[in-house]
């Protein structure tokens, strides 16, 4: 008989590309005066249900980490995965490189996500997580060590940001930095290039 635990992590193994967590990583994103950008993200991520049954049990079972094993093939199809290999106990070493025309959205792997609305404002943020789910993940143990910075040409105008630092370039342009060391923690930056 096959064991509930197994089924939820076989169903989750093929659905890989939206259940990873970063976890040591640096990420950067560099916005252009016209609006194409690019995204990089050099670092660990572990499997979100991996991570579960981890905290449950206390290890992930040998079928299980071999599925997970067997899913470097199917990231790799993915033109914005330069390299990526499986550790075991459900972590992964990923490297995105990610480049967007004006007005492309961007969204990988749960990582960050990068929207223009229709008032032409750029969002670029992590997954949002609501209370259940923050709750949740504060009992898997994952240990979050990762940087975000995000530079931004000086036609931008910024609407909002929660960065740790800014630019000391008047404040305005330049780079935005966040330090991440939680979960709870969503960097959030929202602003519109002008001309």
């Amino acid at each position: 008989m096959i064991r509930k635990s197994v089924v939820v992590l076989a169903t989750a193994a093929a659905l890989l590309t939206g259940c990873l967590v970063p976890e040591k990583f640096a990420a950067k994103a560099n916005f252009q005066p016209d609006g194409s950008y690019s995204f990089s993200y050099v670092g660990t991520a572990v499997h979100g249900m991996a991570a579960m049954q981890i905290a449950k049990t206390g290890k992930l079972n040998a079928k299980d980490d071999a599925a997970l094993g067997r899913e470097v093939a199917n990231m790799k199809r993915n033109p914005d995965v330069q390299s990526v290999s499986y550790k075991g106990n459900g972590k992964f070493d990923l490297s995105l490189e990610a480049k967007r025309k004006t007005g492309q959205p961007l969204e990988l792997f749960n990582i960050v996500t990068v929207r223009t609305g229709k008032d032409g404002a750029i969002t670029i943020s992590s997954a949002e997580i609501n209370e259940s789910g923050k709750k949740q993940l504060a009992q898997l143990g994952i240990k979050v060590d990762g940087t975000l910075d995000v530079t931004i040409p000086k036609n931008a105008e910024v609407i909002s940001h929660n960065a740790t630092s800014t630019p000391t370039f008047f404040g305005l342009v330049g780079t935005y930095s966040w330090k991440i060391g939680s979960l709870q923690q969503r960097p959030v930056m929202k602003f519109r290039l002008k001309g």
